[in-house]
This record gives structure tokens, sequence and C-alpha cells, in this order.
């Protein structure tokens, strides 16, 4: 009998491919989360159980984890902007899912960025709060700590074009490799952590499939699609003092990221995934996507 998992935030990027990677698999069956009845339809016609739940409405989550082998969980800081909310969601889930008997509960969790740096990181601390919370409740569970998407270097922090007819990436990593996956490759992961349960129990797993200096990932990008992108020189504390929503908080995570020392593993996410890609294989497979960005 498939073992029902309940994912959260499957119309997301780190949801959406566990779905994927579960409903591709006989031995489980997908109850997929959505706070909108909107979305159950769609979710319905790729072969999920849709239920409508929110973290905020513990009689939603009672139905949601009812009957349920294992879950993915993930929360949203920038959907809220606030630690202590999200705190509060992800201790809602944990509670919710240990009432109903859950066997395997995948957190996706990061570091407390406040306590090892002594910075403030808030979408990192308050998942790092949600983990400890976790951790004491007796529940069988694994925390997967994602690294930076290669998918943001399309979407959230895309080359910027210049005068000159060249692009460059702003990001403040100095000469110290930053590591990096695609979210969408981890679904897979995930799926190979709930196979696993007993080698993955009470673990913190860091998810990484490349480690490459901010200038390297910018060669990759311009070897792929021929055009001329750079890597630019910025100092942490300029890159906090930029004007763009969420600086400073960004600004702590590549601190975190240059001083904190992250544990993520590429060798060990690709055990999970063997086929977890490299940034450059990533890249050539968006190549349209890179070069419609780059006009």
């Amino acid at each position: 009998m498939s073992k029902i998992i309940v994912v959260f935030g499957a119309t997301g990027a780190q949801g959406g491919a566990v779905m994927k990677a579960l409903l591709a698999d006989p031995n489980y069956k997908v109850r997929a989360v959505t706070r909108t009845e909107a979305k159950v339809k769609d979710l319905e016609s790729q072969g999920a159980e849709a239920v409508v739940a929110s973290f905020d409405d513990p009689e939603s989550l009672k139905k949601a984890f009812a009957g349920a082998y294992g879950a993915f969980v993930v929360t949203n800081f920038w959907e809220i902007f606030s630690m202590e909310k999200e705190i509060e969601q992800g201790k809602a889930a944990v509670d919710a899912a240990k009432a109903a008997g859950v066997k395997h509960f995948i957190f996706s969790g990061l570091e407390n960025v406040k306590d090892t740096i002594g910075k403030d990181c808030y979408h990192f601390d308050g998942k790092a709060k949600v983990e400890e919370y976790l951790k004491a409740s007796g529940m069988p569970f694994t925390s997967v700590r994602y690294s930076f998407y290669y998918e943001n270097l399309l979407y959230f922090f895309p080359p910027q074009k210049q005068s000159d007819g060249t692009f460059t990436i702003t990001i403040p990593m100095g000469s110290t490799p930053m590591d990096a996956v695609s979210v969408a490759d981890m679904g897979v992961a995930v799926r190979s952590i709930l196979n696993d349960r007993d080698a993955y129990s009470g673990k913190f797993i860091g998810l990484s499939g490349d480690r490459l200096k901010i200038a390297e990932y910018a060669d990759v990008i311009s070897r792929v699609t021929g055009k001329t992108v750079k890597s630019v020189d910025i100092s942490i504390d300029d890159y906090s003092k930029l004007t763009f929503p969420g600086a400073a908080e960004l600004g702590a995570m590549f601190d975190f990221y240059v001083r904190g020392n992250p544990d993520r593993s590429v060798e060990l996410t690709r055990k999970l995934n063997p086929k977890t890609r490299t940034f450059e294989q990533w890249t050539t497979e968006n190549k349209d996507a890179f070069l419609k960005l780059l006009n």
C-alpha cells in the first residue's frame, strides 16, 4: 500500500519538485497542500490528492496530516516577512504532524546565523528555531538545508546589462566559493531520504550541486551564452546598504556564506540524486532562458 506523504508548498519551487519526484514513485501517494481552492484542480490533474489547509488553521492541519506516513514541510519567510510568524507556523506543523502520528517529518531548514556570526538573518534564524523545536519533539525527522538556487540567477539575481553591452552579477562573496543547486533536482533527493528513514533520521542534510566563486558562475554563463558576464566586487556592508527591499537580510545571508562555513555536501547530494546537475549542465539546459534575459 502506498505511503501518504503530505507536501506543503506543492505549487512552489521546493514542494513542487518534491511532489513531482514522489508522484513518479508508486510507493508513495502525495497529499498536496494548498491554501486556495483555485489550485486544487491543477494539483489533482498532476496526480496528487489536494487538500486546502493553512499553517494558521490548526483544524485544517489536523486534516492534512491525518493518516500520513511522512511530510515535507517548507515555510516561507519572504511571504510574511516575520520571523516570529514563521516560527509559529513551523511549530504548528510539527505539533499537528506529531499528533497525527507522522513517522518521518522532513523540514526545509537552515542554520542559525545570529548564533554563528552575530548578525540577524531572519529567514535563516526562524527556520533554525523550528529545527530546534522539531528535534525536541521526539518525532523522527530530517532537516534538508538548501543552498543558493541556480534558478536565482535567472529570476532574483539576474545579470544586469551595462552601458558597454556587457552584463554583471553583484553578489558579495568576494573570492569565497558559494554552494548552489537546482531546486528542481532536489525533489529526488528528498525522496531518497524518505526511502531510507533510518539512515537519515535526526540528520541535517546540506544540499549542493556545485561550489564555485561568483566569478566562476559568471564565466559559466559567458561560456554557455557567448555573452560577456562578469562579477562585481562589493563588500557585505555596501551590499547591505543597497536600497532594494531585503538588502540587509540578504547581506547577512551572504556574510554567513562567507564566514559561517555552512555545511553543504555535493558528494552527499549526488548520492541522494545521482542526476544532480552541475551549474554548467544546468546553464546549458537553460541556455535559451539566459539568452532571452541577456538581450
